[in-house]
């Protein structure tokens, strides 16, 4: 019997050592739900916090989605530097900042008092995230505590995946805007649920908002339109005025040739000369001033011209923004959508069974099971209370508990598929 245990210790410290290297803020690798501040150098529309997207990106304005999962921030702060400077094509080096602001988190599941995601910070081990998650869990709360865990997190799962449609809309409202659309596309993977009471009036809503931007737009291209239809009929009557003038000084300035030369055989009077010089002088300066109108006008079409192409840039690239952070957003909600379903089916299904197998052992001391993500592996690792965890682990804590099944009948539609998918 003894070396039955000393050989199952023996396996579970050899698994242990694969993942008990702590993960060191130096060399921190980006992954999908880290959240990161970026400071650029004499470029303050790109600073700002971002969250790395489920595609291992980050989306930035001004240079798009910048490839971060994988990286330590000094790549991924090269990469923003060189994407900037191939945009400017200058030849200086633009200087970018990239800090962690939130560390994806890890989950923990199963006899802990406060089962979860929580925030990951480098060096932690499976007992500190165990203090974090309230410690052990301890009998004396009793066995409701259990099925409130799982009601919990049905009631997560219901108000995670309301946030999530509504963001989804949202987002489709923002692409119709910045493609001058005048309709509100229902996402693709909203399609089964159209007539989803909430999903109508979110979708409702949205339209109302994307009509009343494009009205706003309508108007003000109608007021622009305006503006240069009255200036164009100024300058219109202006080079009407003008040919009027230029045939006035025509004929004043063939009297004076006239004049003159009768003047210089002694038949012109002077006075009568006189008045046809300052009549010629006073129809040349209303030719000038009325060509400086023509062209003050032509100025004013384009100083309206170019207001007006400044508030559709400004417009967008407001509406860019408001884009990227709904699409921040919704990597955020998938993310705890994810968690919360897993712990529900943890709940349900994976604890019990687990409980029932610690029951029928023979072992000493608390066993735990470390999930982590391998590229697109996935590996249970055996582990103790001195183990560290890394970003993205969940760390299942058996129970020898029997647990609550919470009906589906509890669940919204959309929440019922995805916990059958995680089933």
């Amino acid at each position: 019997m003894n070396k039955r245990r000393l050989g199952k210790l023996a396996l579970a410290l050899s698994l242990a050592v694969i993942v008990s290297a702590p993960v060191l803020a130096a060399d921190y690798r980006l992954g999908v739900a880290d959240k990161v501040k970026i400071k650029v150098q004499e470029w303050p529309d790109l600073s700002g916090e971002y969250t790395v997207t489920p595609d291992g990106s980050v989306s930035l304005p001004l240079i798009g989605n910048v490839n971060a999962a994988g990286l330590r921030l000094k790549e991924f702060a090269q990469q923003i530097s060189e994407r900037l400077k191939q945009r400017s094509e200058g030849s200086d080096q633009v200087l970018t900042a990239v800090e962690i602001a939130q560390f994806r988190p890890f989950s923990i599941m199963g006899d802990v008092q406060r089962p979860g995601q929580y925030p990951y910070r480098p060096g932690l081990t499976v007992l500190e995230a165990v203090t974090v998650a309230g410690g052990y869990y301890r009998p004396e709360l009793g066995m409701l505590r259990l099925g409130r865990e799982a009601v919990i997190a049905t009631g997560e799962i219901n108000t995670q995946q309301i946030k999530l449609n509504r963001l989804l809309v949202h987002e489709a409202r923002l692409d119709a805007t910045l493609a001058g659309r005048e309709d509100v596309p229902l996402p693709p993977e909203l399609l089964k649920l159209k007539d989803d009471p909430d999903i109508s009036a979110t979708l409702k809503s949205e339209q109302a908002a994307l009509d009343l931007e494009n009205g706003l737009k309508r108007n003000g291209r109608t007021a622009f339109e305006t503006i240069k239809s009255l200036y164009e009929n100024e300058i219109t009557a202006l080079r009407g005025q003008g040919k009027a003038l230029a045939e006035e000084k025509e004929s004043i300035g063939t009297q004076l040739t006239q004049l003159r030369s009768m003047a210089a055989r002694g038949l012109a009077l002077s006075p009568t000369m006189f008045a046809l010089e300052r009549s010629y002088a006073q129809v040349s300066n209303e030719q000038l001033s009325t060509e400086t109108a023509v062209v003050r006008a032509n100025e004013n079409i384009t100083l309206a011209e170019e207001r007006a192409r400044q508030l559709d840039q400004e417009k967008n690239r407001l509406d860019s923004k408001d884009l990227q952070q709904t699409r921040d957003a919704i990597a955020e909600g998938r993310a705890k959508l994810e968690t919360a379903t897993l712990l529900l089916h943890e709940a349900q299904t994976t604890a019990p069974a687990e409980a029932f197998e610690l029951m029928t052992q023979d072992h000493e001391g608390r066993k735990f099971t470390i999930i982590r993500k391998d590229g697109d592996a996935i590996q249970q690792l055996a582990a103790d209370e001195t183990t560290s965890v890394a970003p993205d682990d969940i760390i299942k804590i058996p129970s020898g508990r029997s647990l609550p099944i919470v009906s589906s009948k509890n669940l919204s539609p959309r929440a019922e598929l995805t916990v059958r998918q995680a089933r």
